[in-house]
């Protein structure tokens, strides 16, 4: 059975998350920068216009460009606006598999029936809809294959927002697409393409499967054929768990003053554990991280006596190493925290303070109940 994959991505999310969040900026050059104001993450299309980069360190930019808007990076808006994104794909077809907070492919083999259209036309309504509801603007890539329907997706952005490739023009499409240019080949892979007079897509895609088999293994027949339209890899419907959960952003001001740097990272805490809850999550290491104005990065790992998704489980354990790694000679920009070690919650744990244990899991579930229900930040720990 032949599948139709689409894949949608969100064009500059996080400038669209700010513009969906604040009107105002609609049309003007804006730029987000990473939580420590280290760098640009997400440019808008009037500010890459103006020779704005990705990745440039904020000091150079802000110096080089002067007519755009700078802004810190919103993750709590964007993280709630990605959810709301992947809602609406799943209300379209039930197998969607999320890449990442702005890509998720959707499998939309069936569809046809579903709304008496071809996928083009799915894909618009999925467009518009995410559009009406969101203020969003996504580009959405349609194939037979993941690899193909990235690579869709990649050039629907300058077509209009929605691209298909189909069996009748695939070939043309892969003989004007580079092969750096397709997923899954990386710098050195590349190079080594390049070395055996691989330029195009097609230029591999045309080598005999023994000769591809010798040269690139198993990856690259997989690659092979994915390009020539034969599915390999399916949407997954259910996402895989994140290896490790980090928080970190600047502060408002440098500081040197460590019950600024502990407030601080009991915010950080809080949200972290809050996610790790919601993934149904327990940390067994945590690891805290100060970062100098200079950005020189300082960090202190420890294992937990349990593992634990609770504030107040991790709080003093958390600032202990905090003081481990502080120094009042050094003026600091950013700390955070990491957890890791990640196991599910529904591991049973037998232990002499499981009824304290317990007790904390229920204060947990109330946080998240009071922010659900008054907005974050409601509760503040000392």
């Amino acid at each position: 059975m032949t599948h139709y994959i689409g894949l949608t991505d969100c064009d500059c999310f996080f400038v669209s998350a700010e513009r969906a969040f604040n009107r105002k900026l609609e049309g003007i050059p804006v730029v987000v920068l990473s939580n420590n104001d280290g760098c640009i993450i997400s440019r808008s299309k009037e500010a890459k216009d103006l020779g704005v980069k990705m990745g440039e360190p904020y000091f150079m930019a802000k110096n080089r460009v002067k007519d755009v808007l700078y802004v810190r990076a919103n993750h709590d808006l964007y993280q709630s606006i990605s959810f709301k994104v992947m809602n609406i794909l799943k209300n379209f077809a039930p197998d969607v598999e999320v890449c990442s907070i702005d890509e998720a492919f959707i499998d939309l083999t069936g569809t046809k029936l579903l709304y008496k259209q071809n996928y083009i036309k799915t894909a618009t309504m999925i467009r518009n809809e995410i559009w009406n509801k969101l203020h969003i603007p996504v580009s959405i890539g349609l194939s037979t294959t993941k690899t193909l329907a990235k690579l869709a997706s990649d050039k629907a952005k300058n077509n209009g927002g929605i691209f298909a490739i189909g069996q009748a023009k695939r070939n043309k499409i892969l003989a004007t697409t580079s092969i750096a240019d397709i997923s899954g080949v990386g710098k050195k892979l590349n190079q080594k393409m390049r070395e055996e007079c691989i330029f195009t897509a097609l230029d591999f895609v045309c080598r005999p499967d023994y000769w591809i088999k010798g040269n690139f293994g198993k990856h690259g027949m997989d690659l092979k054929n994915e390009l020539s339209g034969i599915s390999l890899f399916k949407v997954e419907r259910e996402n895989k768990p994140p290896l490790s959960i980090q928080q970190t952003s600047a502060l408002k001001e440098f500081s040197s003053d460590l019950n600024v740097l502990k407030s601080a990272l009991n915010k950080h805490i809080h949200k972290a554990c809050k996610r790790a809850r919601s993934e149904n999550l327990k940390a067994v290491f945590i690891e805290v991280m100060l970062r100098s104005k200079d950005f020189r990065i300082f960090t202190s790992k420890i294992k937990l006596n349990f593992p634990t998704n609770q504030e107040n489980e991790i709080n003093a354990i958390a600032l202990n190493e905090l003081i481990k790694i502080y120094s009042p000679l050094i003026v600091w920009r950013s700390v955070g925290i990491t957890l890791s070690g990640l196991i599910k919650n529904d591991i049973k744990q037998e232990d002499l303070f499981i009824p304290t244990i317990r007790s904390n899991e229920k204060f947990g579930k109330l946080l998240d109940q009071l922010e659900a229900k008054f907005g974050k930040d409601i509760v503040h720990f000392g």
